[in-house]
């Protein structure tokens, strides 16, 4: 593993953190269903700042992030699959309330993160799933 990739991976995850973020606390919560309905502003976009580090939010967005990363640079796609039980399992009361917000935002973020995490997979010489290697 040379340093010149494991930079490139780095800076990909926290690209790729910044960029699901602004999508999911910038952009969502502007979209709203009928046009005679008012966008309500959701309890994770109250706040004024768009990266609150003291927020767990914050933190738990980017251990999700990260997570995403890690599974696909190991080439197991399958156990993304426990990410999205795991916030269900513990946002069920909120994902029940508000299902499209919190679904959009785990789908901008898996799409975001997987895209970026395959990048940083190429940029390291990782070899996928299904994926032969040439010499």
């Amino acid at each position: 593993m040379n340093f010149c990739g494991l930079a490139i991976a780095l800076g990909l995850l926290i690209a790729s953190f910044v960029i699901s973020t602004l999508i999911i606390r910038l952009g969502i919560p502007r979209l709203h269903t009928s046009e005679d309905e008012t966008p309500k502003p959701l309890p994770e976009s109250v706040s004024t700042k768009v990266f609150d580090m003291r927020a767990t939010g914050f933190w738990i967005g980017f251990c999700e992030t990260f997570l995403i990363f890690l599974l696909v640079i190991a080439g197991e796609f399958s156990a993304l699959a426990i990410i999205i039980g795991a916030k269900e399992f513990v946002r069920n009361k909120a994902i029940i309330d508000n299902p499209s917000y919190y679904l959009l935002g785990t789908l901008a973020n898996l799409a975001v993160a997987v895209l970026f995490a395959l990048v940083a997979a190429h940029a390291l010489g990782a070899t996928l799933p299904g994926q032969t290697i040439t010499p």
